[in-house]
């Protein structure tokens, strides 16, 4: 399927919340996360629901470039042993 396909779908505020919140966090895909964060813009400035919008706690609107290696580099130095000094 090497092609778009254009679809309609209808969501309550509820659902809206939770798939935004969901993926737009920085470990997304970026195409996932572009969509999300067009939808919370919608939501909040196009449709003017603003009280929904307020409710998404955890929508992140950064550019995200770097995806998923934060958090992979973040556990590699979890498990790099500690070094100790001795005195």
């Amino acid at each position: 399927m090497a092609f778009r396909m254009r679809f309609d779908m209808e969501i309550n505020a509820r659902e809206a919340m939770h798939l935004i919140e969901l993926r737009t966090t920085p470990q997304g895909h970026e195409s996932y996360r572009e969509i999300a964060q067009l939808m919370y813009r919608a939501i909040s400035e196009v449709a003017g629901h603003n009280r929904v919008a307020a409710a998404m706690e955890h929508v992140d609107l950064s550019a995200g470039d770097q995806g998923r290696l934060d958090s992979v580099e973040r556990e590699a130095a979890r498990a790099r042993p500690a070094t100790v000094h001795k005195s």
